[in-house]
């Protein structure tokens, strides 16, 4: 009985201990942080959603989201109220297949990755289709079936991750094809699986590559820089989904199978 309690002891120990580690790292990284609100359910009216995917923010902190099952963006301000929204199913201009990817200009202008279109249309911010680019293929300016994530660097180049072709592809903000990086593989520069990109203050491209569990870092140009080294302790296996990086460049991963976000340093 001595020896089984000695034991217990040691367990709640080493408990208390583990708590108070986790609960210290998230106290660090987020106590200026506090829940303010939520909005949206499922649903197809204005403000509700069925699978919102992505979003991004204009100047003047309105979100806008990719509701992709609703085939459509709804806009809101920075507290949730509904603005205005636009799209539906369809192949025409300013018509939708499961939009996924967003991001925005300097300009405000908006980029939406149409995958079930494989193509990116090209909006106002208030929804005006202004041009739209792609067609479904292998080819320069070709999408597979899931054009997936898209991004604006300060110059207003858009990025746009060919997921099923495991590359990256370049092109100016009224859609001319620039340059293209990838191939299929485990290699410096390879994809196996890209689904989340985004790009810091510097305009480094950050991919993550579920395939292989890896988020790759590479120059404005495409030229591979590094690798991040993931904390194994985390147990991030190979579910990682997508990653934003906030304006001091530190990185944010969705990781879907351990139903988290969590937060990482690129190490050089």
């Amino acid at each position: 009985m001595a020896r089984f309690n000695i034991l217990l002891v040691s367990l709640l120990i080493f408990i208390v201990f583990m708590v108070g580690i986790f609960t210290t790292s998230l106290s660090d990284g987020f106590k200026n942080y506090k829940f303010i609100d939520r909005w949206g359910s499922n649903g197809s009216g204005d403000g509700e959603f069925d699978v919102p995917h992505s979003m991004t923010f204009d100047k003047s902190e309105n979100i806008y989201i990719t509701d992709t099952h609703n085939n459509r963006i709804q806009k809101f301000s920075s507290e949730g109220e509904f603005i205005t929204k636009w799209g539906t199913q369809g192949s025409g201009d300013g018509e939708f297949i499961n939009p996924e990817g967003i991001d925005i200009d300097s300009k405000g202008n908006l980029f939406v990755a149409d995958t079930g279109n494989a193509r990116v249309q090209k909006f106002s911010g208030d929804g005006e289709f202004i041009t739209k680019w792609g067609t479904r293929g292998e080819g320069d300016g070709q999408f597979s079936d899931h054009a997936h994530g898209i991004a604006v660097d300060s110059s207003d180049n858009v990025y746009v991750l060919d997921m099923n072709n495991h590359r990256i592809q370049m092109f100016s903000s009224d859609g001319e094809f620039i340059k293209k990086w990838g191939s299929r593989g485990s290699d410096e520069g390879q994809f196996i699986l890209p689904l989340g990109i985004d790009i810091d203050s510097s305009n480094n491209i950050y991919v993550v590559d579920q395939g292989t569990s890896s988020v790759q870092q590479f120059s404005s140009n495409g030229t591979f820089v590094s690798k991040l080294k993931i904390n194994q302790t985390a147990q991030v296996q190979s579910t990682l989904e997508d990653i934003e990086l906030d304006g001091s460049d530190n990185i944010f991963l969705t990781d879907r199978g351990q139903h988290n976000i969590i937060r990482y340093n690129l190490v050089e």
